[in-house]
């Protein structure tokens, strides 16, 4: 299945394996996913493979929908994303993703809450939420904040 890797100094790049040499050599902050745009390029032949069809840095083209494979911190190793985090990344609207990205501690209603974990309970927590008050706010946390903050730098950095 093509990836998509995304980093900083440029649009996203299609590439064909997480193993693939760019992706070691890339110090980050950089992020893989899997991603539907990345799978159309690839059986389209005529499509240039070096870029998604949006052809635009991330700050233009929004958060990805693709599932989350890995992200890399800048200076840091590369951290594999849990099928949690990344089912619940894929379950989010495209609104909501993009508030996440441009704020890391931006907190969602209990309604936004079931939507990206697929209709969970309110009364779950899990190692990608934390939740607090009365009624009930929730936050990502643990791997997915991990996640979103650093697509959320490299959304400020395509940008300048």
């Amino acid at each position: 299945m093509p990836y998509l890797l995304l980093t900083s100094d440029r649009v996203p790049q299609q590439i064909s394996s997480v193993d693939d040499d760019v992706v070691r050599t890339q110090p980050g902050p950089a992020v893989i996913i899997s991603s539907p745009e990345a799978v159309a390029a690839a059986a389209d032949e005529s499509t240039d493979k070096t870029v998604t069809p949006a052809d635009a840095p991330i700050a233009e083209a929004g958060p990805p929908r693709g599932r989350p494979l890995a992200f890399r911190e800048a200076g840091g190793e590369w951290q594999e994303v849990g099928f949690e985090a990344a089912d619940h990344w894929e379950q989010m609207t495209d609104e909501l993703r993009s508030r996440l990205v441009a704020d890391h501690l931006a907190t969602l209603d209990v309604a936004e809450f079931k939507i990206a974990t697929n209709g969970g309970s309110a009364s779950i927590i899990t190692n990608n939420w934390v939740y607090s008050g009365s009624p009930r706010t929730y936050r990502v946390a643990g791997q997915l904040r991990d996640f979103v903050t650093v697509l959320g730098e490299l959304s400020r950095d395509s940008a300048s």
